[in-house]
């Protein structure tokens, strides 16, 4: 004498079924990037800081070598225009990237970043006009970074009290070497 009938069986099948499929849809593998994850906020930040840090880098070589050699470099920097104007649509590009997936907060500093590297006088002169340009490139590079290790959870909340007093400790311990 059977209990189980083909009905219930079935329905016994149907269920597990539904139970496993749930699971598995569920299943999130690690370092996949979801839209909105904070994985592909990560990547957008990254892309704009690296985008960032190069145009600043490639800026301020072009400007010393501006400064330096004077028209003798006119015919070498001529040459590496083509690469400043792909660095900035990467700048551009990246920014965009941010606006896509970031918060408000984070798209002002980002934007604030890609202002501050955008006004960069390449024909300045004067050194220490053109330090403190590169001074707010770095400030409002070091906000952004700031922002989005905030956005991303990566700094210790207030509640968390272990994390922040492992921080502390960190930094006293750097300080003192």
């Amino acid at each position: 004498m059977t209990f189980i009938t083909p009905g219930m069986a079935a329905a016994g099948i149907k269920a597990t079924g539904s139970v496993a499929s749930a699971l598995i849809g569920r299943y999130r593998p690690t370092g996949v990037p979801r839209l909105g994850s904070n994985e592909d906020r990560a990547e957008a930040y990254r892309r704009l800081l690296d985008t960032s840090a190069r145009s600043f880098g490639y800026a301020y070589q072009f400007a010393h070598l501006r400064r330096e050699a004077g028209r003798a470099a006119n015919k070498v920097l001529l040459g590496q225009v083509p690469q400043a104007w792909e660095l900035s649509s990467e700048l551009i590009g990246a920014l965009q990237g941010v606006r896509l997936c970031g918060s408000v907060h984070v798209i002002a500093a980002g934007e604030t970043l890609v202002a501050a590297t955008g006004d960069l006088d390449l024909n300045e002169k004067s050194a220490d006009r053109f330090q403190q340009q590169a001074d707010a490139v770095v400030a409002a590079r070091d906000a952004f970074l700031d922002v989005c290790r905030e956005d991303l959870a990566y700094t210790a909340r207030w509640w968390q009290i272990r994390r922040r007093i492992k921080e502390r400790r960190f930094l006293r311990e750097q300080a003192e070497r």
